[in-house]
């Protein structure tokens, strides 16, 4: 009787377990088929991790200040126009104008976008004359470089796009420009140069530190230049190729 219950046991399991693995393995197909799948890009992980910077500041355990510090430096910037162009289907002339637009930009500001997210009912805005929280630059000589615009906005889908989770409607957005001449004419930082970015406030500060204006390989204006639409519009058809989910991008 015994054996006669087991052996009852055991077939039951067996024919559970055959049934699971089968709706399983048919949801699984039909996911394609029903619900077609979108193609999604994802920022390489590498470059978002050297241009893209979060920071918390504690006071004891509680938390006083959050930013997300995205840094458009050209290879950003590059992956901004690929991302605008693919969404509004731009073609190559177009494509490559807005390319040699973003390019021009780089080199007449460093433009930060910043989310920003301050534990204090009276904090209103960073664009505020008097604003509690304020950004600047250390270069690597110690010379200071303020902003010379703080642009409260609603940002354009790609850049919250390279933002990625760490956008949030609650958290508030900005585009911050800094110089890259002083009064006399000369490059505050030069290509490679590291600096540091303090985001400070009353009797307290944090510090990011990032090269903001690294140049590699095809990223500069001379090559921009000499190339012509068709392969600017090659290598950026690169970079919103789609391609598999990258598990490091949320890290």
């Amino acid at each position: 009787m015994k054996k006669i219950r087991m052996m009852v046991q055991v077939s039951g399991a067996l024919f559970a377990g055959l049934f699971l693995m089968g709706c399983v393995d048919r949801s699984y197909k039909m996911i394609g088929k029903e619900c077609p799948q979108v193609f999604k890009y994802e920022p390489p992980h590498g470059t978002l991790k050297q241009y893209l910077h979060s920071i918390t500041l504690y006071e004891g355990y509680e938390t006083r200040a959050h930013f997300d510090v995205l840094c458009m430096s050209q290879r950003m910037r590059a992956i901004y126009a690929a991302l605008k162009s693919a969404r509004v289907g731009n073609d190559e002339a177009r494509h490559a104008a807005l390319l040699k637009q973003q390019y021009v930009e780089h080199e007449q500001h460093m433009t930060l976008y910043v989310l920003v997210q301050i534990a204090d009912p009276t904090f209103v805005s960073l664009s505020d004359k008097n604003s509690a929280w304020s950004l600047f630059i250390t270069t690597a000589a110690g010379k200071k470089i303020k902003p010379l615009a703080i642009k409260e906005m609603d940002l354009d889908p790609e850049i919250k796009a390279l933002f990625g989770h760490r956008y949030i409607p609650f958290k508030k957005s900005y585009k911050v420009d800094f110089p890259i001449v002083d009064i006399g004419g000369y490059r505050y930082l030069s290509s490679d140069e590291e600096c540091i970015l303090s985001l400070a406030g009353p009797g307290m500060s944090g510090m990011i530190t990032w090269i903001p204006m690294k140049t590699t390989g095809y990223e500069n204006d001379q090559l921009l230049m000499q190339q012509g639409e068709s392969s600017l519009w090659e290598e950026m058809a690169k970079v919103t190729a789609p391609k598999e989910r990258d598990e490091d991008y949320y890290w």
